[in-house]
């Protein structure tokens, strides 16, 4: 049978894309060789607790943010329920302790009071910050097509180009010199995966607003409650999802033009438009059949840096965190102000000095966990060279060190933490990269520097005809929140070359 699109992979980006070419009357093929949707923003279950494997919340779900009308537009809205969150995140430094809210004015508040020597230079970095989000919104939601508005971009917005050239540590430095300040302020930065000496400020910018500035939400019932009803949506149309089935060649012929894809099941799909979810290392090194290209694009990513992994644990607990003094949705803890000095730590494998963050979902979803029980994540950013070329001995007991490492150090801020765990599952690079398919446990894709931002990140067309790109590793960047806007860009392509 002959589609109109074949989509390999059920992420976030390979599904927004099945919804909105299934909305429009595209037939469509989705592969995933997982059992379950969602890439690494999936969830699992041990023991009647509901995990999150990485998402923590979604942003752009606020009346007229971007997913928001996305869901709105194609009928997944009704499908599901969102739960809005009182407060981002508690964040603790050695001198300051805070709660962010989703207030760009109490969070400028309290910089001025902590600092109050630096009062002028806030005032000028944050209308600098809203300055570019005005000329961005001018620009994004505009009414023209994606593949005009790319060219265009440098007359419509040319601070999108000149941020993208800069760091985030450049940006600030302008406006503030207080190392400390510097540190709260670009906070934020374990979420992107680069420390603010070699972020782009483009993607700080853009991941600051959403968590800092506009309301952030959770799913109820969990994110798979959301890809189920993603998945719905495209059967709904006429369309077909198969799990368990894993692609194995992407069918070019002379390399010009994509024509289907073959299965480990030995299975033939053709369609005019194929778009690969998975990442693009894995598209072209395995997954290409013409040795030209293959070999066009191993130079090309070979250049390419990853972005960091992480290491977490999952707990279940016999009582809600909240209990043992989680006060809040989520807690930042940093032992430093200084990122850089901080990655260090983590890419080390130093986990008594590493920054972690503590992730109370069932605090937001009581759903998660059984009645009058708890559950808690704790994550820190880690090395994939870390966890490489040790014995399946050495592995399992480097996952019991690090874990009771990380829950002593939890145990500070929640006492008594260790006697009520009753489950535990512990995640490290090497699961990342095994049940998320990203090469070296990768969880940004590549990694969002200025040499990698906006236009010099890996566009969603190829060189091969018919053949495009969706999700972290490719435009516009990573987080749930872009990979939904990759989703939504790639399909406006196909249908484009589907004309």
């Amino acid at each position: 049978m002959e589609y109109d699109a074949i989509i390999i992979g059920a992420g976030t980006a390979g599904l927004a894309a099945a919804v909105k070419l299934s909305c429009l009357g595209k037939k469509v093929l989705v592969l995933e060789k997982q059992p379950v949707p969602g890439g690494l923003a999936t969830t699992f279950t041990r023991k009647g607790f509901i995990f999150e494997s990485s998402l923590h919340c979604v942003d752009g779900l606020q009346q007229g943010g971007e997913i928001r009308g996305f869901l709105d537009k194609y009928g997944i809205t009704q499908k599901i329920n969102f739960i809005e969150l009182r407060n981002f995140s508690r964040i603790i430094y050695p001198e300051h302790d805070f709660t962010v809210g989703f207030n760009r004015d109490d969070f400028v508040d309290y910089l001025r009071k902590s600092f109050p020597q630096e009062a002028a230079g806030i005032e000028r970095l944050f209308g600098a910050i809203d300055r570019f989000y005005r000329h961005f919104d001018r620009y994004y939601y505009s009414k023209i097509p994606y593949f005009l508005k790319i060219p265009l971009t440098p007359l419509l917005c040319p601070e999108i180009i000149r941020l993208s050239f800069i760091t985030a540590e450049q940006f600030i430095g302008k406006f503030i010199r207080d190392a400390r300040l510097k540190g709260i302020v670009t906070d934020i930065w374990s979420f992107i995966g680069v420390p603010p000496e070699r972020l782009s400020a483009f993607y700080y910018l853009i991941v600051l607003r959403g968590y800092y500035y506009l309301p952030t939400f959770y799913i109820q019932g969990s994110s798979s409650k959301l890809f189920k009803a993603m998945l719905e949506k495209v059967e709904e149309n006429g369309s077909t999802v198969k799990f368990n089935t894993e692609v194995v060649r992407i069918i070019t012929g002379n390399g010009q033009r994509a024509q289907g894809v073959a299965t480990a099941k030995g299975e033939i799909f053709q369609a005019k438009v194929i778009i690969s979810n998975a990442n693009p290392i894995d598209t072209f090194e395995k997954l290409v059949d013409n040795p030209g290209i293959k070999e066009m694009y191993r130079q090309k990513l070979s250049g390419m840096e990853k972005s960091i992994s992480a290491t977490q644990l999952y707990l279940g607990l016999s009582r809600p965190a909240k209990g043992l003094g989680m006060d809040n949705f989520m807690i930042s803890i940093n032992t430093n102000y200084d990122h850089a000095e901080d990655l260090a730590s983590c890419l080390g494998g130093d986990y008594e000095h590493c920054s972690f963050s503590l992730v109370d979902h069932a605090q937001v979803e009581p759903a998660l966990v059984p009645a009058g029980k708890g559950s808690l994540l704790i994550m820190t950013i880690d090395s994939y060279a870390n966890w490489d070329k040790l014995s399946p001995q050495e592995y399992k007991l480097k996952k019991q060190e690090v874990a009771r490492k990380l829950i002593k150090r939890a145990e500070k801020y929640l006492p008594g933490l260790n006697e009520t765990i009753e489950v535990m599952e512990v995640a490290t690079p090497k699961t990342m990269e095994r049940y998320g398919s990203a090469p070296q446990g990768a969880i940004y894709g590549f990694a969002q520097i200025p040499e990698q931002s906006v236009f010099r990140r890996l566009p969603l067309d190829t060189a091969v005809k018919g053949l495009f790109l969706a999700g972290a590793w490719t435009q516009p960047g990573a987080g749930i929140h872009a990979c939904f806007i990759s989703g939504m860009d790639v399909a406006g392509l196909a249908l484009r070359f589907l004309k």
